[in-house]
Protein backbone atom coordinates (compact mmCIF):
# COMPACT_ATOMS: atom_id res chain seq x y z
CA UNK A 1 0.00 0.00 0.00
CA UNK A 2 1.11 3.56 -0.61
CA UNK A 3 1.71 5.94 2.27
CA UNK A 4 -1.38 7.92 1.24
CA UNK A 5 -3.63 4.87 1.48
CA UNK A 6 -2.14 3.91 4.83
CA UNK A 7 -2.70 7.42 6.15
CA UNK A 8 -6.32 7.30 5.00
CA UNK A 9 -6.85 3.96 6.78
CA UNK A 10 -5.37 5.40 9.99
CA UNK A 11 -7.67 8.44 9.83
CA UNK A 12 -10.76 6.34 9.09
CA UNK A 13 -9.92 3.95 11.94
CA UNK A 14 -9.50 6.94 14.27
CA UNK A 15 -12.92 8.30 13.24
CA UNK A 16 -14.51 4.89 13.82
CA UNK A 17 -12.85 4.53 17.23
CA UNK A 18 -14.18 7.98 18.13
CA UNK A 19 -17.71 7.09 17.03
CA UNK A 20 -17.58 3.80 18.94
CA UNK A 21 -16.31 5.52 22.08
CA UNK A 22 -19.05 8.15 22.01
CA UNK A 23 -21.80 5.62 21.27
CA UNK A 24 -20.71 3.38 24.15
CA UNK A 25 -20.72 6.35 26.49
CA UNK A 26 -24.29 7.04 25.34
CA UNK A 27 -25.18 3.38 26.09
CA UNK A 28 -25.82 2.70 22.39
CA UNK A 29 -23.81 -0.50 22.42
CA UNK A 30 -25.01 -2.13 19.19
CA UNK A 31 -24.08 0.69 16.79
CA UNK A 32 -21.00 1.30 18.95
CA UNK A 33 -19.94 -2.31 18.46
CA UNK A 34 -20.32 -1.96 14.69
CA UNK A 35 -18.02 1.08 14.57
CA UNK A 36 -15.58 -0.64 16.92
CA UNK A 37 -15.38 -3.72 14.69
CA UNK A 38 -14.78 -1.50 11.66
CA UNK A 39 -12.05 0.41 13.53
CA UNK A 40 -10.41 -2.86 14.62
CA UNK A 41 -10.52 -4.06 11.02
CA UNK A 42 -8.61 -0.93 10.00
CA UNK A 43 -6.00 -1.47 12.72
CA UNK A 44 -5.57 -5.14 11.81
CA UNK A 45 -5.16 -4.14 8.15
CA UNK A 46 -2.30 -1.85 9.15
CA UNK A 47 -0.67 -4.61 11.22
CA UNK A 48 -0.89 -7.06 8.30
CA UNK A 49 0.57 -4.46 5.94
CA UNK A 50 3.47 -3.82 8.33
CA UNK A 51 4.14 -7.56 8.47
CA UNK A 52 4.17 -7.81 4.68
CA UNK A 53 6.42 -4.76 4.30
CA UNK A 54 8.96 -6.14 6.77
CA UNK A 55 8.53 -9.80 5.91
CA UNK A 56 8.87 -10.06 9.68
CA UNK A 57 6.84 -9.51 12.85
CA UNK A 58 5.79 -5.82 12.77
CA UNK A 59 7.78 -4.64 15.80
CA UNK A 60 10.63 -2.83 14.03
CA UNK A 61 9.57 0.78 14.69
CA UNK A 62 7.57 2.73 17.24
CA UNK A 63 4.83 3.22 14.63
CA UNK A 64 4.52 -0.51 14.06
CA UNK A 65 4.51 -1.38 17.77
CA UNK A 66 1.83 1.20 18.53
CA UNK A 67 -0.27 0.01 15.58
CA UNK A 68 -0.11 -3.52 16.95
CA UNK A 69 -0.96 -2.30 20.46
CA UNK A 70 -3.98 -0.37 19.18
CA UNK A 71 -5.38 -3.48 17.51
CA UNK A 72 -4.64 -5.64 20.57
CA UNK A 73 -6.99 -3.70 22.86
CA UNK A 74 -9.86 -5.68 21.33
CA UNK A 75 -8.37 -8.77 22.97
CA UNK A 76 -8.30 -6.91 26.31
CA UNK A 77 -12.05 -6.40 26.02
CA UNK A 78 -12.63 -10.09 25.26
CA UNK A 79 -10.57 -10.97 28.32
CA UNK A 80 -12.65 -8.66 30.52
CA UNK A 81 -15.90 -9.97 29.03
CA UNK A 82 -14.83 -13.56 29.69
CA UNK A 83 -13.95 -12.92 33.33
CA UNK A 84 -16.78 -10.75 34.58
CA UNK A 85 -19.32 -9.70 31.97
CA UNK A 86 -16.99 -6.98 30.78
CA UNK A 87 -19.39 -5.03 28.53
CA UNK A 88 -18.96 -2.11 30.92
CA UNK A 89 -15.21 -2.08 30.13
CA UNK A 90 -15.69 -1.29 26.43
CA UNK A 91 -15.31 2.52 26.70
CA UNK A 92 -11.98 2.12 28.50
CA UNK A 93 -10.34 -0.14 25.96
CA UNK A 94 -11.85 1.78 23.03
CA UNK A 95 -10.56 5.01 24.52
CA UNK A 96 -7.05 3.55 24.77
CA UNK A 97 -7.18 2.40 21.13
CA UNK A 98 -8.46 5.83 20.13
CA UNK A 99 -5.57 7.64 21.80
CA UNK A 100 -3.02 5.40 20.09
CA UNK A 101 -4.78 5.71 16.74
CA UNK A 102 -4.77 9.51 17.04
CA UNK A 103 -1.05 9.37 17.77
CA UNK A 104 -0.45 7.27 14.65
CA UNK A 105 -1.91 10.09 12.55
CA UNK A 106 1.17 12.18 13.33
CA UNK A 107 3.85 9.49 13.05
CA UNK A 108 6.20 8.62 10.21
CA UNK A 109 4.49 5.61 8.69
CA UNK A 110 7.06 5.08 5.94
CA UNK A 111 10.06 4.29 8.12
CA UNK A 112 11.27 0.69 8.22
CA UNK A 113 14.00 0.24 10.76
CA UNK A 114 16.93 -1.97 9.81
CA UNK A 115 17.97 -4.25 12.66
CA UNK A 116 21.33 -3.56 14.28
CA UNK A 117 23.21 -6.80 15.05
CA UNK A 118 22.25 -6.78 18.76
CA UNK A 119 18.56 -7.09 17.88
CA UNK A 120 18.90 -10.03 15.52
CA UNK A 121 17.93 -12.53 18.16
CA UNK A 122 15.27 -15.14 18.82
CA UNK A 123 14.46 -13.17 21.98
CA UNK A 124 13.38 -10.03 20.11
CA UNK A 125 9.77 -11.02 19.38
CA UNK A 126 8.84 -12.57 22.77
CA UNK A 127 10.51 -9.69 24.64
CA UNK A 128 8.59 -7.02 22.74
CA UNK A 129 5.32 -8.97 22.68
CA UNK A 130 5.31 -9.57 26.44
CA UNK A 131 5.99 -5.93 27.15
CA UNK A 132 3.32 -4.72 24.71
CA UNK A 133 0.73 -6.95 26.41
CA UNK A 134 1.75 -5.72 29.86
CA UNK A 135 1.71 -2.07 28.78
CA UNK A 136 -1.73 -2.16 27.17
CA UNK A 137 -3.08 -3.81 30.32
CA UNK A 138 -1.46 -1.03 32.34
CA UNK A 139 -3.16 1.55 30.11
CA UNK A 140 -6.58 -0.04 30.63
CA UNK A 141 -6.01 -0.24 34.40
CA UNK A 142 -4.93 3.41 34.44
CA UNK A 143 -8.08 4.51 32.59
CA UNK A 144 -10.25 2.67 35.12
CA UNK A 145 -8.29 4.08 38.05
CA UNK A 146 -8.77 7.66 36.86
CA UNK A 147 -12.50 7.01 36.40
CA UNK A 148 -12.76 6.01 40.06
CA UNK A 149 -12.16 9.62 41.07
CA UNK A 150 -15.34 10.63 39.24
CA UNK A 151 -17.63 7.94 40.66
CA UNK A 152 -16.73 8.11 44.34
CA UNK A 153 -20.42 8.22 45.31
CA UNK A 154 -21.23 5.03 43.43
CA UNK A 155 -20.04 2.02 45.50
CA UNK A 156 -21.20 -0.50 42.89
CA UNK A 157 -19.27 1.24 40.15
CA UNK A 158 -16.22 1.53 42.41
CA UNK A 159 -16.33 -2.22 43.08
CA UNK A 160 -16.70 -2.94 39.37
CA UNK A 161 -13.71 -0.80 38.50
CA UNK A 162 -11.59 -2.27 41.29
CA UNK A 163 -12.30 -5.73 39.91
CA UNK A 164 -11.38 -4.66 36.40
CA UNK A 165 -8.14 -3.04 37.55
CA UNK A 166 -7.17 -6.18 39.45
CA UNK A 167 -7.89 -8.34 36.40
CA UNK A 168 -5.60 -6.15 34.30
CA UNK A 169 -2.74 -6.16 36.81
CA UNK A 170 -3.03 -9.95 37.17
CA UNK A 171 -2.14 -10.18 33.48
CA UNK A 172 0.31 -7.32 33.14
CA UNK A 173 2.54 -8.31 36.07
CA UNK A 174 3.47 -11.85 34.93
CA UNK A 175 3.92 -10.65 31.35
CA UNK A 176 6.09 -7.75 32.52
CA UNK A 177 8.11 -10.16 34.67
CA UNK A 178 8.57 -12.56 31.78
CA UNK A 179 9.52 -9.71 29.45
CA UNK A 180 12.18 -8.48 31.87
CA UNK A 181 13.61 -11.97 32.38
CA UNK A 182 13.64 -12.58 28.63
CA UNK A 183 15.49 -9.28 28.20
CA UNK A 184 18.04 -10.31 30.83
CA UNK A 185 18.76 -13.60 29.05
CA UNK A 186 19.02 -11.72 25.76
CA UNK A 187 21.40 -9.16 27.29
CA UNK A 188 23.64 -11.92 28.59
CA UNK A 189 23.77 -13.45 25.12
CA UNK A 190 24.63 -10.14 23.41
CA UNK A 191 26.58 -8.15 26.02
CA UNK A 192 27.81 -10.89 28.37
CA UNK A 193 25.84 -9.79 31.46
CA UNK A 194 22.27 -10.33 32.62
CA UNK A 195 22.08 -6.83 34.15
CA UNK A 196 24.16 -3.72 33.61
CA UNK A 197 22.16 -0.93 35.33
CA UNK A 198 21.51 0.62 31.94
CA UNK A 199 18.99 3.49 32.07
CA UNK A 200 16.39 1.47 30.16
CA UNK A 201 16.87 -1.50 32.47
CA UNK A 202 16.60 0.69 35.56
CA UNK A 203 13.33 2.27 34.47
CA UNK A 204 11.95 -1.15 33.52
CA UNK A 205 12.84 -2.37 37.02
CA UNK A 206 11.22 0.67 38.67
CA UNK A 207 8.04 0.05 36.63
CA UNK A 208 7.99 -3.61 37.67
CA UNK A 209 8.49 -2.68 41.33
CA UNK A 210 5.57 -0.23 41.20
CA UNK A 211 3.12 -2.90 40.08
CA UNK A 212 4.56 -5.43 42.51
CA UNK A 213 3.96 -2.85 45.24
CA UNK A 214 0.37 -2.41 44.03
CA UNK A 215 -0.28 -6.15 44.33
CA UNK A 216 1.12 -6.18 47.86
CA UNK A 217 -0.64 -3.12 49.27
CA UNK A 218 -3.94 -4.30 47.81
CA UNK A 219 -3.87 -7.06 50.43
CA UNK A 220 -3.16 -4.68 53.32
CA UNK A 221 -6.10 -2.97 55.00
CA UNK A 222 -3.83 -0.17 56.23
CA UNK A 223 -2.18 0.52 52.87
CA UNK A 224 -4.99 -0.15 50.40
CA UNK A 225 -5.90 3.54 50.34
CA UNK A 226 -2.64 4.17 48.48
CA UNK A 227 -3.28 1.67 45.68
CA UNK A 228 -4.75 4.17 43.21
CA UNK A 229 -1.81 6.51 43.63
CA UNK A 230 0.64 3.63 43.20
CA UNK A 231 -1.06 2.41 40.02
CA UNK A 232 -1.04 5.91 38.52
CA UNK A 233 2.66 6.19 39.40
CA UNK A 234 3.25 2.78 37.83
CA UNK A 235 1.62 3.86 34.59
CA UNK A 236 3.67 7.06 34.62
CA UNK A 237 6.76 4.83 34.81
CA UNK A 238 5.45 2.86 31.81
CA UNK A 239 5.23 6.10 29.81
CA UNK A 240 8.75 7.12 30.82
CA UNK A 241 10.21 3.69 30.06
CA UNK A 242 8.45 3.26 26.73
CA UNK A 243 8.53 6.78 25.29
CA UNK A 244 10.91 9.10 27.11
CA UNK A 245 13.97 7.13 28.24
CA UNK A 246 15.57 7.20 24.80
CA UNK A 247 15.30 10.99 24.78
CA UNK A 248 17.11 11.45 28.09
CA UNK A 249 20.69 12.72 28.11
CA UNK A 250 21.85 9.62 29.99
CA UNK A 251 20.54 7.40 27.20
CA UNK A 252 23.26 8.66 24.85
CA UNK A 253 25.61 6.13 26.49
CA UNK A 254 22.92 3.47 26.88
CA UNK A 255 23.40 0.07 25.32
CA UNK A 256 19.75 0.32 24.30
CA UNK A 257 20.47 3.26 21.96
CA UNK A 258 20.88 2.16 18.36
CA UNK A 259 21.98 4.18 15.37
Amino acid sequence: MTDTILRIIIIIATVFYTAAFVLYLLKKTKPGAVFWILAEAGSVTLVVNNFLVNDYVPFVSMYQVLTFASALFGAVYLYMAFLRDGAWAAPYVIGCSLILSMGLCFMDIASVWQFPPALRSVYFVPHILMYVISYIMAAAAFAMTVTKFFVRNDPLRQKQLDGGIYDCVCVLFPFMTAGMLCGAVWANEVWGAFWSWDIKECWALVTWLMFMTWLHIRRSADLTKFRDAVLIAGFACVIVTFFFVNGMTASETSMHTYN
